[in-house]
């Protein structure tokens, strides 16, 4: 369940960043990671990143939930949870200048 509320968490995130720069461009990208990747290595670059990411954080999770260390589990929920926030303040702040339009 959490690797699920993880990838609704990161494809929110992804797609009011798409949304985004059909209705404003790219400079409406408040993050200088992705604006810097955005014009150096374009859109297409970005996203498979973004899944290529997703991917890597569920096989980590998964990897290290299935070692039945309880230490590794909390590392595990710690990964997932970071993620999930991180694609909530994401998709958040994208839909806030969405709503600003």
């Amino acid at each position: 369940m959490a690797l699920m509320t993880m990838v609704a968490a990161q494809l929110f995130d992804l797609s009011t960043f798409l949304a985004m720069l059909r209705r404003v461009g790219p400079a409406a990208e408040s993050n200088p990671f992705v604006a810097d990747a955005l014009m150096n290595h374009g859109l297409p670059i970005l996203v498979i990143a973004k899944l290529v990411v997703m991917g890597f954080v569920a096989a980590l999770t998964i990897v290290l939930v299935r070692s039945q260390r309880p230490s590794q589990a909390r590392v595990a929920a710690l990964v997932v949870a970071i993620s999930i926030v991180a694609g909530l303040i994401g998709g958040g702040s994208n839909a806030l200048v969405l709503r600003a339009l």
